[in-house]
């Protein structure tokens, strides 16, 4: 039954591919406008699909913010105002990427500045604060708490030449 039933298809098909060969070259001109249109058709599709995509993108990377001393600003923002995960590049080299409230880091992030030290770690309104580590290009490197941008509290700070300091600091200052 099966092999009757494979045969009744196979030569259908073929019945069909006959039809096709025969009248089919009276409809060239008529394939040829389908092909035109049909290539119309995926084009729109595909012009469709890469508009989609690019406004998908910009709206994951967030706003882009240009300033007039050549700095820029790329992420969320919120009433104008820088807010959310962003990156921000001044005009000197210098920059940041993490989170932002109100315009300034806050939350985690790194910076780098153009001389070429770098932090990575907490910020509250614009300033180092809490656990963090900072790297100077002389090859000093601390690693410790931070209150409004000087070393603060339990810490350690490795010395280029070897030299190890680990305890408690103050505004900067190491308390033996």
């Amino acid at each position: 039954m099966l092999i009757i039933s494979l045969l009744n298809h196979f030569i259908n098909f073929k019945k069909i591919q006959t039809f096709l060969e025969n009248f089919g070259n009276q409809f060239n001109i008529f394939e040829r406008q389908k092909q035109i249109q049909m290539k119309k058709v995926l084009f729109l599709i595909l012009l469709s699909i890469s508009v989609f995509s690019v406004e998908a993108y910009s709206q994951s990377v967030g706003d882009t913010v240009f300033y007039e001393s050549g700095d820029k600003y790329i992420g969320e923002m919120q009433n104008g105002l820088a807010n959310g995960f962003g990156k921000m590049f001044w005009a000197d080299g210098a920059f940041y990427e993490g989170n932002w409230k109100n315009n300034y880091q806050n939350g985690k992030g790194k910076m780098v500045w153009a001389t070429g030290e770098t932090y990575e770690g907490n910020w509250v309104m614009g300033l180092q604060n809490g656990k963090g580590s900072m790297s100077w290009v002389n090859g000093d490197y601390y690693e410790g708490g931070f209150v409004d941008g000087l070393l603060e509290g339990k810490g350690t700070l490795w010395f280029a030449n070897g030299i190890v300091q680990k305890g408690k600091w103050k505004a900067n200052n190491f308390v033996p």
